[in-house]
């Protein structure tokens, strides 16, 4: 592997952890009620998402780093924009502790099955990649509509996402409770 190509494979670490550092500036621009910024922000950390993803299959340029930090940042953004948008009552909280408890309920669960099983080999479900494709879709959505003081899109979302968001984590426990059950058979 020639040097360039070798310093080109962290490219998409490095665009991950852009995504992870715009939470805070999207977080801002959130609060303090600017649209444009947001929606601006918002395009930018989807974009290096989008382009981040591309780049490490494309190329090989994967990392056990990269697979731990990809969707870390993707759940920083969420919760950030989740807890602003609440903030300033663009989303009722109800929701945003459902998507936040799923998040918990997520990351809880993976280290109870490490600690009890063993390994663990963490796979997104078809189920929670739609769950966050839609939670995604809900905070653009509120975005556009604040900057166009249109909120319909949004209520109307919102019980989609709520769907979504507990049909997944119930998979999540479901599927990693039966592999659990299943290795410990294994080993008595």
């Amino acid at each position: 592997m020639s040097g360039i190509a070798v310093k080109f494979q962290y490219l998409p670490n490095v665009l991950t952890i852009i995504r992870l550092l715009l939470a805070g500036p999207i977080s801002l621009a959130i609060l303090s009620e600017r649209p444009v910024w947001t929606i601006s922000l918002f395009g930018i950390a989807a974009l290096s998402d989008a382009l981040d993803g591309f780049l490490a299959r494309r190329y090989g340029w994967q990392s056990r780093f990269g697979a731990m930090l990809d969707p870390l940042a993707d759940k920083v953004l969420l919760v950030t924009a989740f807890l602003s948008l609440t903030v300033i009552k663009v989303f009722p909280l109800w929701l945003t502790l459902l998507v936040i408890g799923r998040d918990v309920l997520i990351v809880a669960g993976t280290f109870i099955y490490r600690w009890v099983v063993g390994s663990i080999q963490f796979k997104p479900s078809l189920l929670g990649k739609l769950c966050t494709l839609l939670q995604l879709s809900l905070i653009m959505t509120a975005l556009v509509s604040a900057a166009l003081n249109y909120t319909k899109p949004v209520i109307l979302l919102q019980p989609l996402v709520a769907l979504f968001t507990v049909g997944s984590g119930l998979q999540y426990v479901v599927e990693w409770g039966r592999k659990g059950i299943c290795r410990a058979r294994k080993r008595h």
